[in-house]
């Protein structure tokens, strides 16, 4: 049977195309490798490398949740808050491809890794323990995760820019990228920005469309 694949029965098709299909996972390669040379060409024209920062969401950005999607539309069941906190702390997700290149070469340049996520703050540990099973994560990493409903990625984005709040210790830093699966992962839609600081991944499976 075509449909079956990896021991899935045949899956929606936005969850299959995720999971089965080369060109979601070549998609993935090719925008990182794009974001990886537009990045580093932005760092050797900074005269200053030491406050640059990229601004990197997790979920299905770096983090791949599919096998999450997959176990509730088995179970006959949509989103919930719980479910997801349940799915966080199992530290099961997977690597989205191209992602530990990425992250592996900016850092390299000196260039700091912010992860801002609306995964709850609560689950920080787990949400490390899952990148560093991955082998991505590095102590240099900051994460502004959500602290409550109304600590909004526009918050922490102004915080990252202006080193106040939990960025207070850290200090201003320019940001020169920003990569995510999601339009609200980004400060502005303007269309000339994306492919020169905004880089978005595909990600059929949910979002606010």
């Amino acid at each position: 049977n075509s449909f079956i694949l990896h021991g899935e029965e045949k899956l929606p098709n936005d969850v299959r195309w995720v999971r089965q299909s080369a060109e979601y996972s070549t998609l993935c390669e090719q925008l990182f490798r794009q974001t990886t040379m537009v990045v580093l060409r932005t760092v050797k024209a900074e005269k200053s490398s030491g406050n640059l920062a990229v601004v990197v969401d997790l979920d299905e950005t770096v983090l791949n949740n599919s096998l999450y999607q997959v176990e509730r539309w088995k179970a006959g069941l949509s989103f919930t808050q719980d479910s997801w906190s349940d799915w966080v702390k199992r530290e099961e997700a997977k690597l989205v491809s191209g992602a530990k290149d990425f992250l592996i070469a900016v850092r390299k340049k000196g260039v700091r890794v912010i992860f801002l996520s609306n995964r709850m703050n609560s689950n920080l540990k787990p949400t490390q323990g899952n990148l560093e099973a991955l082998g991505v994560l590095d102590p240099s990493d900051l994460f502004l995760l959500r602290e409550n409903k109304s600590d909004t990625k526009e918050i922490r984005r102004k915080e990252v820019l202006e080193g106040k709040g939990r960025m207070k210790g850290i200090g201003p830093l320019k940001v020169i990228g920003y990569v995510g699966d999601q339009m609200g992962d980004f400060p502005n839609d303007r269309m000339a920005d994306f492919g020169k600081i905004n880089f978005l991944l595909p990600n059929p499976m949910y979002g606010k469309w």
